[in-house]
């Protein structure tokens, strides 16, 4: 089925009765075991409504063994050595990973014709927890000599799936999901190609197994609203995979994009990206599926796809918003908008300082790289609120304060800097990201580069290091998280004393490494902001830097501003998410109002060095909105101040 049209598709999934995916292979299996005695049908202890006539109706060709699927495999290829047709059946993730061992040597290493029918990939028995999800299942059964993996979506592919395993002379694994699938295919198409094209489209091809069909015909109907058309290529049969039909396709689209319940690495994702690498292909692919870590959730499955971000509505917003970042030659088109550009004086307006006041190396840059970029117009700026606005009301944002979030975040940058060779590059924040929409100005805008903020917080930070420490012999950078703020500054200033202070290992381990490999006196201190560390004394004519470290205390920060009273640092310099400097009656302000609040940002900390200023116990030295930020908000305002006594307040 080549090119079908995306309405008639729709309209058989909306019209047509749905039948259980199960019963139609069981119901095929049936039929072939009445006229081939030598099928068998084993299971570990598994049931389902469909198998009862073949328990009833051929009980010599029905083995229960129990719970024991080790047992069921090793006994299966018993039976197929013995001249029978074998079929065992048990739920996914028991199958595949407990008869591993069995799977590989008794069945691969022998070649035998035994179909393993794995009840339930994905994320099936949702409500069943972790143990019963097989999200990791393609990844480790494809690496399997002889073995075909077969991923039905609906009951024509399951009854097709039981026919074609009945007649292959090697082992057979087939992922079989459970319950009523709408009809995606007619009982007239043919399946034997291994995978086919539901719909034609020339910007995007969505690729995808198994049930996420079903939600792929969705999203190719729903992109229609971005005119962007996509096609939807379905793989029935991921092992061995039929390269000429995925290349005739695959290879004139603008994007290529995978979905599936399923880990991302080992998955088809990771079969096209070999496929389209292999065949040198320029074609970006973006793989969307499980991300590499734990999977602990509970819920049905429309939930559990909302939380991953495998629902219709993230994998619509994923693709859409990748062809804003993206087809920019497309966009200005429809924005008809000349290229506007970042240049020094633009630099200087939102630093805040006069154009003279930038350095030369700042002006190197800025030179150097593109800060061309194009405005959305009105009507587009408004849907972009739109969207922002529908996401923050997901409920999906963590807050504040979550320790082991940053344990992740930055042990896995520790992790990558390692394996890298300690390259500072894996040093990035993960809060500055490539390809995506920036505010500016009270407007969304489309840089031509994809590294437009990178670029953007190189010229920042070279210019507020200058600015601010050049008078200081030591920095402590507070939340120092991946440590890349202090290689810049022991570029700048070789002779400055340098700390590294976060609550994380991992944080102060990097700030170690790199000390030893960049040979400077340069220290790692765990340090929990919440609750400072009085025994921690500045050292004489010391800055206090903070590049998003105050943003996690929330309203939380007194206890750490007392500490700095009464430290008394020569000058305290905090780029920050400050939610003052917002106007609350702009539409552009208050989403980043809601989303400041949302994730329990810093609030009120102006306010409190405005209130000690009064109270002649700081000087503020300069307090300015950078009206330049990411997606959801602006990070980049700064404010600079400094105690006026080393008094305890």
């Amino acid at each position: 089925m080549r090119g079908r049209s995306l309405p008639k598709v729709i309209d058989r999934m909306n019209n047509q009765s749905n039948t259980d995916i199960r019963d139609a292979f069981f119901d095929q299996l049936y039929d072939i075991a009445v006229k081939d005695r030598n099928v068998i049908f084993m299971t570990a202890d598994m049931g389902a409504m469909s198998l009862e006539k073949f328990k009833k109706n051929l009980p010599g060709q029905y083995i229960n063994v129990g719970i024991s699927e080790q047992n069921l495999v090793s006994v299966a290829a018993g039976l197929a050595l013995t001249g029978k047709k074998v079929f065992a059946y048990a739920i996914t993730s028991f199958i595949t990973q407990r008869c591993y061992e069995q799977i590989r040597v008794g069945l691969c290493g022998m070649n035998l014709p035994v179909a393993i029918i794995g009840s339930g990939p994905g994320i099936t028995y949702n409500s069943d927890g972790p143990t019963h999800h097989a999200i990791e299942d393609v990844a480790i059964m494809r690496v399997l000599p002889n073995l075909t993996i077969l991923s039905p979506c609906d009951a024509v592919s399951a009854s097709f799936a039981a026919k074609n395993s009945y007649e292959s002379n090697r082992p057979v694994y087939v992922r079989l999901d459970k319950g009523k699938l709408p009809p995606v295919y007619k009982n007239t198409d043919d399946l034997s190609g291994g995978l086919s094209f539901l719909m034609s489209g020339e910007d995007v091809a969505i690729v995808t197994t198994g049930v996420m069909a079903h939600n792929a015909l969705i999203i190719a109907d729903k992109l229609k609203e971005h005119s962007i058309n996509a096609s939807v290529l379905n793989i029935f049969r991921i092992k061995p995979i039929n390269e000429s039909i995925l290349l005739d396709k695959i290879g004139k689209v603008k994007l290529i994009v995978t979905i599936e319940e399923h880990f991302i690495d080992g998955g088809i994702g990771s079969i096209v990206s070999e496929i389209v690498a292999g065949k040198g292909l320029s074609v970006p692919v973006m793989r969307l599926g499980i991300t590499d870590k734990k999977l602990d959730r509970y819920g049905d499955r429309e939930w559990m796809h909302g939380f991953y971000g495998l629902d219709v509505a993230a994998v619509k917003r994923a693709i859409s918003y990748w062809f804003d970042c993206n087809n920019r030659v497309v966009n200005a088109e429809k924005l008809g908008e000349e290229s506007l550009n970042l240049a020094t004086e633009e630099f200087a307006d939102l630093l805040g300082i006069d154009t003279e006041e930038i350095p030369e190396n700042c002006k190197g840059i800025i030179s150097k790289c593109d800060f061309t970029y194009r405005k959305l117009d009105p009507g587009r700026q408004e849907q972009t609120l739109l969207e922002v606005l529908k996401r923050l009301d997901t409920g999906t944002f963590s807050v504040t304060g979550d320790k082991t979030r940053w344990e992740r975040g930055w042990g896995e940058n520790l992790r990558n800097f390692i394996q890298k060779g300690e390259d500072f590059k894996e040093l990035v924040p993960k809060y500055i990201r490539p390809n995506q929409l920036i505010r500016l100005w009270g407007n969304y805008i489309l840089p031509n580069d994809n590294n437009f903020e990178l670029n953007w917080y190189t010229v920042f930070r070279l210019w507020f290091f200058q600015k601010y420490l050049k008078n200081v012999t030591s920095v402590y950078e507070f939340g120092c998280g991946s440590g890349y703020n202090l290689p810049i500054l022991a570029e700048l200033f070789p002779h400055m004393e340098l700390h590294g202070l976060d609550w994380i290992n991992a944080s102060c381990e990097i700030v170690d490494r790199l000390a030893m490999k960049m040979k400077i006196k340069m220290n790692g201190h765990l340090f929990d902001m919440f609750s400072p560390d009085e025994a921690l004394d500045f050292n004489d004519n010391s800055a206090v830097l903070t590049m998003g470290g105050l943003e996690q205390l929330g309203n939380n920060f007194e206890p750490f501003l007392q500490y700095l009273l009464r430290k008394s640092p020569l000058i305290c310099v905090h780029m920050e998410p400050f939610l003052e400097l917002y106007n609350e009656n702009s539409l552009f302000d208050y989403v980043a109002i809601k989303f400041h609040k949302i994730r329990q940002y810093l609030g009120n900390f102006i306010s409190r060095l405005r209130q000690l200023e009064v109270e002649d116990k700081i000087e503020i030295i300069k307090i300015h909105r950078v009206s330049l930020g990411s997606f959801f908000h602006e990070g980049y305002s700064y404010a600079v101040w400094r105690p006026k006594s080393k008094k305890v307040l």
